[in-house]
């Protein structure tokens, strides 16, 4: 019996956009089984991506002028100096507000090192060990603290010409850069984007004469990363360019770190795509390889008739 419905129902179905067609008025094919089962597997492969993309957090970078409050920034480094004695080392700061700091040893350690082996921490200079740690080199590990202004820090032996005699007044400057990076917080390079540690394994030994001066010119990028549960973790990229020719006759060779610090500011971000972005990606999925798919299944029908019709047609 059918069940009569009230004309409220019958004016809600005007609005059917899905209409049943009896199973008796349609008929399967081969071609329309092969595309719908290439419409499924091209389906399936393409919502499987789309989720694994919606469990992977997106990351975004954002930039913008800060002001950086005043205060200092930590340059922290770690060095070898194959040729050069530990008791010749020394480490000047010079800025654009006037600082002029000879001789910096609080923040340095120094370790003695001979035939690349570490043969125990320099602490002072006696007259009767020159003659002895004059073959030796020297690895520094340490920091420096700047002012966040202009300005550069360099490593030679001003202040210790009286020591050049051990030497024979030649003093060579080549180096290896085991790790240099800015801010108090030390990460690692592979789990955060951006350039943290650009010196990091640098190789600076073609001076075999003990003549060359070498720059580095650093430019210091304040980042800030923020993770999917918005905590953020401050740190600082850095850009370097680096430089090296002859020492001037008169002057005494160095290595010369001469920074600035930006004022951009880098924000990294980590964020969770949202349900709605996820959902709308899979209706469009699914509804693209549907319309495809149709549009496939009626030209293809469409040409297997019209083939028939004109080899039928020849034959008759």
């Amino acid at each position: 019996k059918k069940v009569k419905q009230s004309s409220p129902m019958k004016a809600i179905k005007r609005f059917d956009f899905y209409r049943k067609i009896p199973v008796d008025l349609t008929e399967p094919t081969l071609p329309g089984a092969v595309i719908s089962l290439f419409c499924g597997i091209i389906m399936a492969y393409l919502l499987l991506s789309e989720f694994v993309s919606f469990r992977q957090l997106e990351e975004t970078s954002q930039m913008f002028v800060q002001q950086e409050e005043g205060g200092q920034i930590r340059l922290n480094m770690n060095m070898t100096f194959p040729k050069m004695p530990c008791f010749l080392f020394s480490l000047d700061v010079v800025d654009i507000m006037g600082r002029h700091e000879v001789g910096i040893s609080h923040s340095i350690t120094k370790y003695r090192i001979k035939e690349d082996e570490t043969i125990g921490v320099y602490e002072t200079f006696k007259d009767d060990a020159g003659a002895e740690m004059r073959q030796e080199g020297c690895r520094i590990v340490g920091y420096v603290d700047a002012n966040k202004v202009p300005g550069s820090f360099h490593i030679s032996c001003h202040g210790l010409g009286h020591l050049l005699h051990y030497v024979e007044g030649r003093l060579n400057v080549n180096h290896v850069v085991h790790h240099f990076y800015a801010g108090e917080t030390k990460l690692d390079p592979r789990g955060f984007p951006g350039s943290l540690r650009p010196l990091d394994n640098t190789v600076r030994d073609t001076d075999q004469s003990g003549s060359l001066t070498y720059e580095y010119f650093l430019d210091i990028i304040p980042t800030v990363y923020s993770n999917a549960l918005l905590v953020d973790t401050k740190a600082y990229q850095l850009t370097a360019h680096t430089h090296q020719f002859p020492t001037h006759p008169g002057n005494v060779p160095a290595v010369f770190f001469r920074y600035q610090l930006s004022p951009i500011t880098v924000r990294f971000l980590k964020r969770k795509k949202s349900l709605a972005h996820f959902l709308t990606y899979v209706c469009a999925i699914v509804g693209g390889v549907f319309t495809v798919a149709g549009l496939l299944n009626s030209l293809l029908q469409s040409t297997i008739v019209a083939f028939q019709k004109n080899v039928l047609g020849k034959k008759s």
